[in-house]
């Protein structure tokens, strides 16, 4: 039994938690950026203080699309923090419902268990057994190439912008 402290979300149809520790930051939905010839699991790319960061719609990635999307102005980014040899990552879901969650009693998910160890573990909170997310098994290792291909594009174009005379 361990005492540690999520943050909660609504993503489609998936209800699920990311450990606190793995979050940067939540933020508002600000205006994403399309990029052209992405996979429809890639929302856009948002201007984080001159770095395009990925936006990852959680619930396309994780095929648990179901119901209503939830309004813009409702809807958050997770952005998660720098895991090392990757790009920089938000996650967009359609709620943050908690970000201090506490769980008294959690439980290890095999990685055999879970699409590519992308659940690693369950927690009891609010009374209801959650799939905790594992940040780091989220993407395979080609979809990390690939995400990295479009941040560095996305970076190079805004780059572009910010060198332009006024």
């Amino acid at each position: 039994m361990t005492n540690s402290l999520y943050v909660t979300f609504r993503a489609g149809a998936l209800e699920a938690a990311l450990p606190q520790t793995a979050v940067a930051e939540i933020l508002p939905l600000p205006e994403l950026v399309a990029a052209p010839g992405a996979p429809r699991v890639l929302g856009g790319f948002v201007n984080l203080g001159g770095e395009a960061v990925a936006a990852l719609a959680l619930d396309r990635l994780l095929e648990s699309e179901g119901g209503e999307p939830a309004p813009a102005l409702y809807r958050h980014l997770i952005r998660l923090r720098p895991l090392a040899g990757a790009p920089a990552v938000t996650l967009l879901v359609d709620r943050v419902t908690d970000a201090a969650a506490h769980a008294p009693d959690t439980h290890p998910v095999e990685e055999a268990d879970s699409l590519g160890g992308c659940v690693a573990e369950t927690a009891l909170i609010d009374g209801r057994l959650t799939p905790v997310l594992s940040p780091e098994h989220l993407l395979l290792a080609e979809e990390k190439a690939r995400l990295d291909e479009f941040a560095r594009r996305a970076q190079d174009r805004l780059a572009q912008w910010e060198s332009v005379p006024e």
